[in-house]
């Protein structure tokens, strides 16, 4: 099978076979990106392509129709759901929450046995909290330790800034409003360490820490705490779903 990841910034793939990782491919969207997307596939003996994405409806179009050309209709999109695999969405609107959030929620709850904290340090940053017994608690959105805050707003083009819950909360977030974080005063940087600190108290045992993300590095020594950085861990959820 086929698995993608398709972010803000990057699109990012890999072929499995009887489980196994067999290959990987990534690319920034490019002008020609469908195009060198549809030449890596094209002589890969798979039937099957999953894909998570988070892109605007005109990429996303054109995602589908290189993704139709190899496959015809053998294409299965996730989403983010009220629950799944003893994972439970606290989102309010559990479709709202980001599908990679969702993806490293599952992945999460099998590879620790006990309360979580994930933080993917993308070109958007998010931080969500798990509970051992499965139950999500919400989280942030940050912009990205190299992302401006114009660029940030770009990337959230449909949420309207100026909505009277966004702004600094001592609450986790259960919507994409009440979840972004921005203050002009100060960036991700100084922000994330403060909400680490004050939400791991939601936990009654210390969490686990996973770190994802092409910033993963930078968090880890910016945390000062013991983490575990796990590349592939929206990859893992995926992986998680597909073969159910």
């Amino acid at each position: 099978m086929i698995l993608l990841d398709c972010g803000n910034s990057r699109l990012k793939a890999q072929w499995h076979t009887a489980g196994q990782l067999q290959a990987s491919y990534s690319c920034a969207y490019n002008p020609d990106w469908t195009q060198r997307l549809g030449l890596w596939l094209q002589d890969l003996p798979v039937k099957h392509c999953y894909f998570a994405s988070v892109l605007d409806p005109t990429r996303g179009a054109r995602l589908e129709q290189c993704l139709h050309q190899k496959f015809d209709t053998a294409v299965t999109r996730f989403v983010s759901m009220p629950r799944a695999l003893g994972v439970t969405n606290a989102y309010r609107e559990p479709e709202r929450l980001g599908i990679d959030r969702w993806m490293a929620l599952i992945a999460a709850s099998e590879l620790v046995d006990g309360d979580v904290v994930i933080i993917d340090a993308g070109s958007a940053m998010t931080l969500d909290l798990l509970r051992a017994d499965g139950k999500h608690l919400g989280g942030a959105i940050l912009p990205g330790i190299n992302t401006s805050q114009d660029v940030f707003k770009r990337i959230f083009e449909h949420i309207d800034f100026d909505h009277p819950v966004i702004a600094e909360t001592t609450e986790p977030g259960c919507s994409t409003e009440e979840a972004i974080h921005i203050n002009y005063s100060h960036n991700s940087i100084e922000l994330l360490p403060g909400l680490v600190n004050r939400w791991t108290r939601y936990f009654d045992n210390e969490a686990t820490i996973l770190l994802t993300g092409g910033d993963a590095v930078e968090v880890q020594i910016l945390l000062q705490k013991p983490a575990r950085i796990v590349p592939d861990l929206v990859f893992l959820g995926m992986a998680r779903l597909a073969a159910q």
